[in-house]
């Protein structure tokens, strides 16, 4: 290991990090700093930032399929920041990501998984680490027919908090949330604008072809990661999702809707188990009304109706 990369590694795993897990582990997030009105005048001045990556991984010849650097970069343009390529260039931010492929448990004597970590840390040049995150995958056993090498790339690109990155920063930059407010913007992002079925790669903002491949999954990871971690603030857009045209984002949403125990959403669901054109979808909408209050035993806040 180089000595840039080994300062990198240092310093990411010495800070406190996010454990991003979609397998129902407990999330424990980071504690973010409380910034002054000053350093919030400061911060919304940052427009340019560096991306430092570290890879490693353990396939042969050292030579990983993922595509962590430019994919980044992507996102980050995205959201409205200017990326400079060189460290020496000119810079308010930078994000440091350090992304390791790990050999996994193995399934046949041939055949070994894939475990993915990938610590990622955003710094301001004046007031130092602004958000981190620890992302991990890895491959499960090869049933779908998929190589695990490939599953596990595939489920990290779809992980919401590697797909929404671009929101995320974005998130503590500019609009001051907190990391699962940022994910919820990040959906809000992605309802309004969902690649063309026609032309994928034409759209109303810049997504990689990796992005528009698992745009799908990556908007179900998010819907599911919302209602894990039953915030109410994801109510309002979730609620909205339970009018989409694909059933497998209706009946997400029913179920976060559940996790959150959304009061608010009732007369949705109601709608949702009556009307609904899926059975699944209806008998999901039905079993989330039994565990909330009926429609009188709701308090109203004036000045407006229930």
């Amino acid at each position: 290991m180089g000595g840039r990369q080994r300062a990198l590694t240092i310093s990411l795993l010495s800070c406190m990090t996010v454990a991003c897990l979609l397998s129902g582990a407990p999330v424990v997030p980071a504690a973010e700093p409380i910034l002054t009105d000053e350093q919030l005048q400061l911060l919304s001045r940052a427009k340019t930032i560096y991306v430092d990556v570290a890879a490693t991984t353990w396939m042969r010849r050292g030579r990983t399929l993922s595509d962590v650097g430019p994919s980044l970069r992507t996102k980050l343009t995205a959201a409205g920041f200017t990326v400079v390529r060189n460290q020496t260039d000119r810079h308010d931010l930078t994000l440091k990501v350090l992304y390791r492929e790990e050999q996994g448990r193995q399934y046949r004597i041939d055949t070994y998984g894939t475990d993915i970590t990938c610590a990622v840390q955003l710094e301001h040049a004046g007031m130092g680490p602004l958000l981190n995150l620890r992302i991990e995958e890895s491959s499960t056993f090869p049933e779908t027919g998929t190589p695990p090498y490939l599953e596990a790339l595939e489920k990290f690109v779809a992980n919401p908090y590697f797909y929404l990155l671009g929101d995320l920063v974005k998130g503590r930059v500019v609009s001051r949330s907190d990391t699962t407010g940022a994910l919820i913007e990040g959906l809000q992002r992605l309802a309004a604008h969902e690649p063309m079925k026609s032309d994928p790669l034409k759209g109303e903002f810049l997504m990689s072809s990796d992005e528009v491949m698992f745009f799908a999954s990556a908007r179900e990871n998010v819907i599911q990661e919302l209602g894990r971690l039953k915030d109410p603030r994801a109510v309002p857009i979730l609620t909205k999702l339970l009018g989409h045209s694909e059933r497998r984002v209706r009946l997400l949403s029913v179920r976060a809707l559940t996790s959150i125990s959304a009061v608010d959403s009732r007369s949705a669901i109601e709608r949702v188990a009556r009307q609904d054109r899926d059975r699944e979808v209806r008998q999901a909408a039905a079993a989330a009304l039994a565990g909330l209050p009926p429609s009188s035993q709701m308090t109203c806040a004036p000045p407006g109706p229930c």
